[in-house]
């Protein structure tokens, strides 16, 4: 595979280990959204496949024919259903009970495939929260929104995290971590510091939105990636029963970069350009609860650097770079800052609507060149949500 060169000092790094397969169909801004924040949310309509996408990326992490890829759930794949009646992480992570007349820790689903993630750092492993607001987010989930901005790359350059259950000196809490491994070194590393997050861990959400379900929070649009999954096409899954994704691995799914200071210094004037294009969006959300900090920033920095690998159009000829930062900026548009957008006629004004398709429209051409055009999802979800409007009230979410 020939080498995607960033300028004439540096190339990214595991760039060779992108599969041609892959790397220019519809799974790369899942995969790309992935490797920059470990929690996305899939919003769509009912039916479009948005938990079996999760199970098929989790597939994909093993050679085809192999045993776990033909497993009807992969051993790296877990479904939890979200239940209406869900307000606090009881279920979710687990609760401590005194039926039996001593404290025993209950563990939920969550907490057990955490270990089963430590046991197997090698592998992504995907946890799908299957109509995750069915209840409210915020209550059920709140242990791991708080832990999931805890991220940071540690001297050695591994992700680590505060711990979601942290450690006690109680029986039931040593009975806890017997139970959830038999590895010594990793009940050791829980008994001693308790139970973080493993760097390969990936939380998909998928999301209805209709009169049953609740909305979401900026506090949890903030901490995740959103794609929506709106398109249907009929013929899908009735020649293969398998998604035609590649072998994918840690490389391109398990990110070490979590802040834009990770990626700044070796993609300077990449970085330069995605901060220029969102301080000019930035502007036109002034004065309103829209604006972005740093949060967005450093995940709108990390997604355009994740992307550059995929310089490759569907013949293998190179792709402009300019086309490539403008594409994946376009994307993280909508992931990050439409999403967010919400509210009646006194809130979100039709003339904010129309500045943002103009600002997109300029910045996305300037980077990409005139001759390199973009097809825009930010400008065709703006104009979507710009006709919402005139019933006196909008938001991204449909």
């Amino acid at each position: 595979m020939a080498k995607m060169v960033i300028n004439k000092e540096k190339s990214y790094p595991h760039e060779n280990n992108i599969h041609v397969k892959y790397r220019n169909n519809c799974y790369r801004p899942y995969l790309t959204a992935i490797k920059s924040k470990p929690f996305l949310l899939l919003a769509g309509i009912s039916g479009t496949g948005k938990s079996r996408i999760v199970r098929e990326l989790a597939r994909a992490c093993w050679e085809a024919g192999s045993e776990e890829y033909k497993a009807q759930k992969p051993k790296n794949f877990e479904m939890v259903q979200v239940k209406p009646n869900w307000h606090d992480s009881g279920e979710l992570i687990g609760y401590v009970s005194r039926v039996s007349g001593k404290p025993e820790f209950v563990a939920g689903d969550f907490l057990k495939f955490v270990a089963k993630a430590w046991e197997d750092l090698e592998t992504p492993y995907f946890l799908c929260l299957d109509e995750m607001n069915l209840a409210p987010v915020e209550q059920y989930f709140a242990e791991y929104l708080s832990v999931v901005e805890s991220r940071k790359r540690n001297d050695e350059g591994m992700v680590v995290t505060d711990a979601i259950l942290k450690k006690a000196n109680e029986e039931w809490y040593f009975n806890l971590t017997a139970s959830l491994t038999s590895d010594e070194e990793i009940r050791k590393q829980f008994n001693e510091e308790g139970i973080s997050l493993p760097q390969n861990l990936i939380v998909v959400g998928t999301v209805n939105m209709d009169e049953t379900t609740f909305s979401f929070s900026r506090k949890v649009l903030d901490r995740a990636m959103t794609i929506e999954m709106n398109e249907v096409d009929l013929y899908g899954g009735l020649t293969d029963r398998h998604e035609e994704i590649g072998k994918i691995g840690n490389n391109e799914l398990v990110g070490t970069a979590v802040e834009g200071v990770d990626v700044y210094g070796d993609n300077k004037a990449v970085c330069d350009k995605a901060i220029d294009y969102l301080a000019k969006l930035n502007e036109i959300l002034e004065g309103t609860p829209f604006k972005v900090a740093y949060r967005t920033r450093n995940e709108f920095l990390l997604y355009v650097v994740n992307n550059l690998p995929y310089c490759k159009d569907k013949e293998g000829n190179d792709l402009p770079q300019g086309y490539v930062i403008a594409r994946a900026l376009d994307e993280i548009t909508s992931m990050k800052i439409l999403s967010r957008i919400e509210g009646d006629d006194t809130k979100v004004k039709e003339s904010m609507l129309d500045n943002l398709m103009d600002a997109i429209k300029d910045g996305l051409s300037e980077i990409a060149g005139e001759e390199n055009t973009v097809k825009s999802v930010s400008i065709a979800k703006l104009k979507e949500m710009k006709g919402r409007l005139s019933s006196g009230y909008t938001s991204f979410w449909s």
